[in-house]
């Protein structure tokens, strides 16, 4: 299977299952919901007792608050204990936020590392049914391979992509403006590349039944470099895709909508959002109709061909998830029922 098909498998299962893009935007957006009730619930509750600043704010500037408050004559204006305070009250907001901003996207990344083992058993087995028991048993399965998959994947990124990040940034400084024509492209291809092993990592592990991130990480690295020409088209349509949304959202439509109407640039920005995360999908089912079609074993295999007997067509079939797979087949002139390993035996016999 080449990249061009991958990509438009990827397309036409997530359209069939659209219910999978829908399952992830509503648990991405309950789980912002909720982890936005912190940070707004600790700055409610510290400015709810303080009515001057609530008063001032209406009707003041607020960097001339901030410069009154700030200025050698509050000490003696608002006295050495209400300074005091305001000081461990900002030290207290400073080190909320930096907690916040480090813990947030942890915990944002929790749900869609729980989704994901759900959604891939989904695309993988495309001959089989929906199923919600299924879907649930394959997100709690692989959550915690997938989880030590994204630690990894973080550490890779620390050490490997920022240096490299880095190393570009300087060349260009350096260099010049032509060293970002040789820089980007590369740093692109490697972030693709590495994004292209990760996911297929998760990919490889759902196909396979295994929940091992090493040997994952083993078979999707085999996979990604014989498979090189094919992975690349993959990707490379379904980020530019991606980068085709962006740039329709925030080059066309963003910049034409009213700013008044919160309301409708609320519901914009949900559609965009829903939008990334189908093009994220895409990849992902792509990526699974490429893998399946490969070499790499399935764990959902039978072990050994079951012999109907009863077939009217008269040859035995496998239950593999892909379907129509045949062991043996009957010869023009056996009987319904009987295979060709069958009528050897009677012929033997005969003799």
């Amino acid at each position: 299977m080449n990249g061009w098909r991958a990509f438009q498998l990827g397309i036409s299962r997530t359209i069939r299952y659209w219910w999978v893009v829908l399952i992830l935007f509503g648990v991405n957006l309950l789980s912002a919901l909720s982890l936005a009730v912190l940070p707004a619930g600790s700055l409610a509750s510290q400015f709810g007792h303080r009515i001057a600043i609530q008063a001032a704010a209406d009707g003041v500037d607020a960097w001339l608050v901030v410069e009154t408050l700030m200025s050698p004559l509050s000490s003696g204006a608002l006295g050495g204990q209400s300074v005091l305070e305001l000081a461990n009250w900002l030290q207290q907001i400073t080190l909320l936020g930096l907690l916040t901003a480090l813990v947030l996207p942890l915990l944002a990344w929790l749900p869609a590392a729980f989704l994901t083992g759900g959604l891939l058993l989904t695309y993988v087995e495309v001959t089989q049914p929906f199923r919600w028991r299924r879907f649930l048993w394959g997100c709690w399965h692989w959550w915690g391979a997938f989880l030590l998959l994204g630690v990894m994947q973080g550490i890779l990124v620390i050490l490997l992509l920022l240096p490299l990040t880095g190393a570009v940034v300087g060349l260009v400084a350096i260099a010049g403006g032509w060293s970002a024509w040789v820089g980007l492209p590369l740093l692109t291809v490697v972030v693709a590349v590495g994004l292209a092993w990760i996911e297929g990592a998760r990919i490889a592990a759902v196909l396979g039944g295994m929940r091992n991130p090493f040997h994952a990480l083993g078979l999707a690295l085999r996979f990604t470099i014989r498979h090189l020409p094919a992975v690349g088209v993959l990707y490379g349509l379904a980020l530019a895709l991606l980068g085709l949304l962006h740039i329709l959202f925030r080059g066309l439509l963003l910049p034409r909508l009213p700013l008044d109407g919160w309301l409708l640039v609320l519901v914009v920005q949900q559609i965009f959002i829903l939008a990334r995360l189908w093009a994220r999908l895409v990849r992902l089912a792509g990526g699974a109709a490429l893998y399946r079609d490969s070499r790499i074993p399935r764990a959902a295999d039978p072990p050994a061909v079951v012999h109907r007997r009863d077939d009217p067509r008269g040859y035995a079939q496998t239950g593999q998830p892909g379907g129509g797979s045949f062991a043996a087949q009957t010869s023009p002139g056996q009987p319904a029922g009987q295979s060709q390993g069958d009528g050897a035996k009677d012929s033997v016999a005969k003799r």
